[in-house]
């Protein structure tokens, strides 16, 4: 019988870490690199939550 890999920071936490850890790769890699204006992770996520709320603003009226 197999025994299942242990846990590194545990059951939940794991995914979490994982994507905290690429999030950041991913903005260090965009600073060195650079974007086109609006086009930036921070600018595209912002206009995501701002089109979100925009949505749920709509309904609440």
């Amino acid at each position: 019988m197999v025994k299942p890999n242990p846990f590194l920071l545990g059951r939940f936490l794991d995914p979490l870490f994982a994507l905290t850890v690429g999030t950041m790769s991913y903005y260090s890699y965009e600073k060195r690199v650079g974007r086109a204006e609006g086009h930036s992770l921070n600018e595209l996520v912002w206009k995501r939550v701002e089109r979100i709320r925009a949505g749920n603003q709509s309904r609440r009226i």
